[in-house]
Order: C-alpha cells, then sequence, then structure tokens
C-alpha cells in the first residue's frame, strides 16, 4: 500500500470554492487573548479543509456565541481562506438544529416516522436559519465561485442563493439516506424542501437508491420533467443534473497510523487487558439509527445460543455522546445502560466480562489501536447514509485479518460485499453471523479482508472530493 506521504494533492478546481455546512472545520478559542484554531476531527472534514487551502475561498458555518469573531482567516503556509461563523441564538439552535434537523429531517430520512416532531415552529426556525446563511454567502462571496453545500441542514439554500444570483454555480450533497417517495411525502413542507434543493446544478447522493427516491418526489410533490436515462431535472428553465458520489475515507492515513509500532502495542496491551480469545467491537454515534440495542439483543443471544464462548469473547461497544438536548437520546441511553447491566448480571463470571461500554469520545490513535485489536467489527445500523466506521476498520487491518459484520442498510454494503452482510432487525440470524464471523478460517478471513481493503482504497475520500468537484465544475461549461 502507498504512504500518505506519496499521495498527489486533492483535486483542486483552480478557482475559489464556497463551501457552506452546518459544521465548522475548526474550534475557535481564545486563551490569554490569542485566537487559536483546533481541527474538527473527521477525514471528511480534513480533506475538504485541504481543498480550501489549495484553491482559497471562505467556509461559511454555524459558530459557537461568545468572544470570536465572525470571520477569521485559516493562517497556513499554503493560500488561505476565510472562516465565515453564523452566529446562532438559543432558539434559533433549538428549532432549526434540534428542532427541525434532528426531529424531523433526521428521522424521516431514516424511516423513523413515529419519531418525527412535526411542529411548525421547527419549521419557521429552520427557514430563518437558513436565510441567514443566505445573507452570511450575499455579505462576502463572489459570484465566480463554485458553492457546494453539505447536507439536509441547509435544504432551503440553494434556492435562495440562486435567487439573487443566478449565474451561480451550486452543489449540494445530501449525506443521509434519501428515503422513499410516500415516506418523504409526510413531510407537510416536502416542496419548500425540494424546490429548495432544486436551486442546485448539481445534487449528489450516497447511493443509486438515494437519487431513484428523490426523482420519485421530485416526480410526485413537483411535478416536473424527470430524466433518468440522463440523471437530471427540467426545471425553472434549467437542467439540473443528479449524481451518486460515495463517500470514502482517507485510506491512507488509517493504514499508516495502524502501521505505527506504538499503537500496534497499545493494541496488544488492549488485548491482554481483556484477556479473551476474540474481541468484538461497535463503534456508533449513540444515535436509535445505529441499532446498538439489537445488536446487544444479537450479542446477548449469542451467548445463550453458543456457551462454548463463555469465556472467549467479549464485545467492547463505544457509544460517542450525541444530541444530549434531544429527549428521544436520552432515553435511548437510559435504554442502553439497562441493557448492559441485565447482559452482564447474566453471564459475567470471577474472571470473564462478557461485555464493556465506553461511553465518551476518542481521539483517532485510540480508535485505531481498538481497530487493531479487535478481531470482528460489528457495524449494524437500522438504516446509513454510508457509515465510514466500517470502511476506517477495514483500513486499519494492514494485516489483512480480522472480519466484518455489515448491515445491508448501509451505504458501505453496496460496495463491501465482502463483509458479513445482515439485517439488523433478525436478531436470531445476527447472533449466527457472528458465530459464523468467529468460526471462519483463517485463509477465508484473509481473502475477504484483502477484497475489501482493495475497495475501500480504490474509492477513498480524494476520489471522492475530485469527483463531485469535478463534475461541478464542468457543469456550467457544458451549459
Amino acid at each position: 500500500m502507498e504512504s500518505s506521504e506519496n499521495k498527489t494533492c486533492v483535486f483542486s478546481p483552480g478557482r475559489p470554492i464556497t463551501i457552506i455546512s452546518n459544521r465548522a472545520p475548526y474550534q475557535l478559542r481564545k486563551h490569554f487573548g490569542q485566537l487559536h484554531h483546533e481541527k474538527n476531527i473527521g477525514g471528511l472534514v480534513s480533506v475538504l479543509d485541504e481543498i480550501m487551502c489549495q484553491s482559497g475561498g471562505t467556509w461559511i458555518a454555524w459558530g459557537e456565541k461568545g468572544d470570536i469573531p465572525e470571520q477569521v482567516g485559516i493562517p497556513l503556509d499554503r493560500p488561505r481562506y476565510s472562516l465565515r461563523l453564523i452566529h446562532l441564538t438559543d432558539l434559533e439552535v433549538n428549532q432549526y438544529y434540534h428542532g427541525f434537523s434532528n426531529r424531523v429531517l433526521w428521522p424521516l430520512s431514516h424511516y423513523f416516522l413515529d419519531r418525527c416532531h412535526f411542529g411548525s415552529e421547527y419549521w419557521n426556525g429552520y427557514r430563518e436559519v437558513n436565510e441567514k446563511f443566505a445573507k452570511a454567502f450575499r455579505e462576502g462571496s463572489q459570484d465566480q465561485d463554485l458553492i457546494w453545500i453539505h447536507d439536509f441542514h441547509l435544504t432551503l439554500l440553494p434556492s435562495l442563493l440562486r435567487r439573487d444570483r443566478p449565474n451561480l454555480s451550486i452543489g449540494f450533497f445530501w449525506h443521509i439516506p434519501f428515503p422513499a417517495s410516500p415516506v418523504f411525502r409526510v413531510l407537510p413542507w416536502r416542496e419548500e424542501i425540494l424546490r429548495g434543493l432544486l436551486g442546485s446544478d448539481l445534487i449528489g447522493f450516497q447511493l443509486p437508491l438515494h437519487a431513484e427516491n428523490f426523482f420519485q418526489s421530485v416526480e410526485d410533490v413537483v411535478k416536473v420533467p424527470v430524466n433518468r436515462d440522463s440523471s437530471s431535472i427540467n426545471y425553472d428553465g434549467r437542467i439540473i443534473r443528479v449524481g451518486v458520489f460515495p463517500v470514502g475515507i482517507d485510506f491512507d492515513k488509517w493504514n499508516d497510523l495502524a502501521s505505527s509500532p506504538p499503537l500496534a502495542e497499545r493494541a496488544r496491551e488492549l488485548s491482554k487487558e481483556v484477556g479473551v480469545e476474540n474481541i468484538i467491537l461497535g463503534v456508533d454515534r449513540l444515535d436509535y439509527t445505529k441499532g446498538i440495542l439489537e445488536r446487544l439483543y444479537a450479542y446477548e443471544r449469542l451467548l445463550e445460543k453458543y456457551p462454548e464462548f463463555h469465556s472467549r469473547v467479549c464485545m467492547i461497544q463505544i457509544a460517542v455522546p450525541s444530541r444530549t438536548r434531544v429527549e428521544e437520546y436520552r432515553t435511548l441511553r437510559r435504554e442502553i445502560d439497562e441493557t448492559i447491566g441485565r447482559i452482564t448480571g447474566r453471564f459475567s463470571k470471577r474472571k470473564w466480562i462478557p461485555l464493556r461500554y465506553l461511553y465518551r469520545a476518542f481521539a483517532i490513535e485510540d480508535l485505531v489501536a481498538y481497530y487493531l485489536a479487535a478481531d470482528l467489527a460489528l457495524i449494524t445500523p437500522l438504516r446509513d447514509g454510508m457509515n465510514l466506521v466500517a470502511k476506517e476498520y477495514v483500513a486499519s487491518r494492514m494485516q489483512e485479518d480480522g472480519s466484518l459484520i455489515l448491515s445491508e442498510f448501509t451505504g458501505a454494503a453496496a460496495t463491501l460485499t465482502d463483509a458479513i452482510l445482515v439485517n439488523p432487525y433478525d436478531i436470531e440470524g445476527l447472533a449466527d453471523a457472528i458465530h459464523f464471523a468467529l468460526c471462519m478460517p483463517k485463509d477465508e478471513k484473509h481473502r475477504r479482508m484483502k477484497q475489501l481493503r482493495c475497495a475501500v482504497k480504490d474509492k477513498d475520500i480524494y476520489w471522492w472530493c475530485a469527483s463531485f468537484l469535478k463534475s461541478l465544475a464542468g457543469e456550467k461549461e457544458e451549459n
């Protein structure tokens, strides 16, 4: 495998870019009067930051209130870019982020209709914050910039920007699943959302299924011509392209970290501390879409059905705190705590704890140590746009060993076909899949992992960025 040091520069379109996202690439803190930049963890943020450092431009994102200025420069030795922060009131945060984004669009897109709260106050706050982002763009960006808007928090923004500057080149990427038309049409503001997105020149999705769901929703709601052969929509005198761009990870970064002797030693110490033949690992944000409870039920069923694995296996579940102000997430945490208590109480022995639960965020180096120590990764969301944890685990297995159990309802399942694909709702079947993975011969594990690593390396985060930006940059030239 090539080293990340030899990685060619990520594609830059040769002109300024404006990236607009809910999340900022940096946490800004003042310390003794000095402004400090701390990069947020995440492969996507890192690569987009690298693009911006090469091309210049502006990144517009939500920023915390306080004494941080609304616009700062990122001081690097390459062309700098401006970071423009949108300061939101507590009410705006509650209505736009905790409300409409996370209690309407998030559960709707993941088919959890019973968790949707269609409050008009949420919609009003969401609309007003999208207007606030549009105002920030008008104050600082140029017509010749490429505009790249990210995710479901900002669906109204493309049409808001288009309204004032019709010649902009606007790309939008929808990172989560786009639901089937009958599900999407439950949304009271379905037409406003679709017309907002149709202000784009290019709309990207993770899977062909998501793109097809979007096409069908546009046909059913907006009633405009859709051309599936050319993957385009004729709307408001323009042709909007729809593309599929599955997100990847920085394969070389994870592979190189896994090759580090200190991290390999840390993984050996972890394995020795746990003291079993096989470590099963789950890594997720604490979210009801991730299938953590169903996974715990399946592990409990494994211990009931295959007692020969008692004292030989331990499951480590890492759950990163998420959206702690939303009631559904607090309830989920209580349910997980109770389930873990029941399982450990039922099966623990004097020298064996069958389950370890770690409720906190981890640095990337610590995650790599867990990936190296784990003989089996159990990645079983109930629905997921992509799931990059599965790809991180694969990229960390530089010895081409270990096994991956992956939910068939993740975007990653479309390309990681050598994983053991499962229906996470089938508790009995998932328990049997864990048993199958633990008993798999070494040569079969090696064959599967080798293929998985090739798939992850072939379409990494650099490929994803280049594919989308080349498509967006070429759009206006062709028209």
